[in-house]
């Protein structure tokens, strides 16, 4: 799908173009790995627990021919955020999506959360959860991330804007997505909720990228679910099903003319 806009710079309307379907690449991250094991609750760890999930994803994906899929891990190893980030780009894949498990103070907390980048003011524990997964990025590659271009031209900075503007709305679109795909009667007292925070892994993606946490580890009772085959299997199918409605969506022909 391609955003062409002049509307800023020329006053004219924007429009929303719609190519024939493709194949979608789907860039899955399995959080964490080697000796970040991330949260830990007993037995349960987090970067072994994601990457399950993620592998049933693939798995999943691999067998439909709407998708293709990579993974920025495929076993138990250290990687950098900013390599991931790399991963993603390198393949030019069209839509990101980072598997977390959660870690609360308060062992009653329990659920899904979604989290995608937007331009609001993240709440003081969204920037708290940020905050710990991005303690990853060392100094090295907190100063390669921070290098930019200065001094834009008014049209790359209009074309910056607007790529910016879509992937906040494409990532949003699949949050909905993954919400409804969560809708069940069972999680009907504890529904999926959307929020946002400045994840490295979905602020530095140029796609649409989404950060799901699967799940509180230090819930007991939800701890013992995520180590369930047939409840990460339940999980996969979820994201799936999210996916494909998704991609449903984005191949949906249209012209429309915003005013």
């Amino acid at each position: 799908m391609i955003l062409i806009s002049f509307k800023r710079a020329f006053g004219a309307s924007l429009l929303l173009l719609s190519l024939p379907a493709s194949a979608l690449h789907i860039m899955i991250d399995p959080g964490h790995g080697g000796i970040d094991r991330g949260a830990v609750h007993g037995s349960a760890k987090e970067s072994d627990l994601v990457l399950k999930v993620a592998q049933k994803v693939q798995n999943l994906l691999s067998k439909d021919s709407s998708f293709k899929v990579s993974m920025t891990r495929t076993k138990d190893q250290n990687l950098s955020l900013p390599a991931r980030v790399k991963m993603a780009e390198s393949v030019k894949a069209d839509l990101f999506v980072s598997l977390h498990a959660n870690a609360a103070s308060d062992q009653r907390a329990r659920g899904v959360e979604f989290f995608f980048q937007n331009n609001l003011p993240p709440d003081e524990e969204s920037l708290y959860l940020a905050s710990i997964e991005n303690q990853m990025l060392n100094a090295k590659d907190s100063e390669d991330a921070s290098e930019d271009l200065s001094r834009k031209g008014d049209v790359a900075a209009i074309i910056e804007d607007l790529g910016r503007q879509h992937r906040m709305m494409s990532s949003l679109k699949f949050s909905q997505t993954l919400t409804q795909s969560w809708a069940t009667t069972e999680n009907r007292r504890n529904p999926a909720t959307i929020k946002q925070a400045p994840f490295y892994v979905i602020s530095k993606t140029s796609m649409p990228s989404v950060l799901i946490e699967i799940g509180f580890l230090t819930n007991p009772r939800e701890a013992k679910k995520l180590l369930r085959e047939d409840y990460q299997d339940d999980l996969a199918q979820k994201i799936y099903k999210a996916l494909v409605s998704y991609k449903e969506k984005m191949d949906n022909p249209a012209i429309k003319t915003l005013n």
